[in-house]
């Protein structure tokens, strides 16, 4: 099974890939999850904007190796997760999923977790807002997409009401 997790920045992905891990470890099946920011191209491949680098583009993720490793775990994980802002963009990729998640927040949660975020030090105002309008463009999940729970990311994830949409697509025993 693979699961996609798309969403704005800081709307809970890796909280929620990190949950849907563990709880299918307690069903004794075999899970992992898998990050897009891993499978970003070189710093000189990236698109570039204000001279600086694009990581919010489409064209910065290295989609053919991130479908490698998607199928190469397939083979040896029960299920495998993906989670990212970018996780929707590429329309093969979007072929792979069995079902999908994407968390929702409002702009301004957005610019609230962002600005309290402090590993990349003080954002400016343009990038924020740079980030914002990428994920408009380039995160959306598509309309054809099959299987698809949208969660509220401002709140706490009701995991009953995600076990039982897992348990409803036939694959989340």
């Amino acid at each position: 099974m693979i699961i996609g997790i798309g969403g704005c920045s800081r709307s809970g992905k890796t909280t929620l890939a990190e949950t849907l891990v563990w709880h299918y470890r307690t069903q004794n099946k075999t899970a992992i999850a898998l990050h897009q920011d891993d499978f970003v191209k070189k710093i000189k491949e990236l698109p570039l904007i204000q001279n600086q680098a694009d990581w919010e583009h489409p064209a910065s993720v290295d989609f053919a190796l991130l479908q490698k490793a998607i199928m190469f775990f397939n083979e040896s994980f029960d299920v495998v997760i993906l989670e990212g802002i970018l996780v929707f963009a590429d329309a093969q990729m979007n072929l792979n999923y069995d079902c999908c998640f994407f968390t929702t927040i409002s702009k301004e949660t957005f610019y609230k977790r962002r600005l309290a975020e402090t590993r990349w030090g003080k954002e400016p105002e343009w990038f924020l807002e740079h980030v914002w309008e990428s994920f408009l463009k380039y995160g959306q999940p598509p309309l054809n997409i099959e299987n698809m729970m949208v969660l509220d990311g401002e709140n706490p994830y009701q995991m009953e009401k995600i076990e039982e949409f897992l348990r409803h697509i036939g694959n989340g025993q």
